[in-house]
């Protein structure tokens, strides 16, 4: 039985594994591309563009159904939850 430290930890924010190399953060909660270098997650809107400008690379959806994808994605995340009910 492993103990809860031992377990994968993702970050709080996005769902990254936090053992990904590219993932280390001053944070122990939000991945590198969820928090800045103090390890503060980032605000709403950046998370929102970030993430709907990578799906937006990969998916060729067009900026406004990245847009929507990415809020809906975030909100499902412990970080962002609160975001749903805006």
């Amino acid at each position: 039985e492993r103990s809860m430290s031992q377990q994968e930890r993702f970050c709080q924010a996005c769902g990254m594994p936090m053992s990904a190399g590219e993932a280390k953060s001053a944070s122990d909660e939000y991945c590198a591309w969820c928090c800045d270098n103090e390890g503060k997650l980032k605000s709403w809107e950046d998370a929102v563009s970030g993430l709907a400008e990578f799906l937006d690379s990969w998916q060729k959806v067009g900026p406004a159904e990245a847009r929507k994808r990415a809020m809906r994605y975030l909100t499902a995340m412990p970080a962002w939850a609160h975001k749903a009910e805006e």
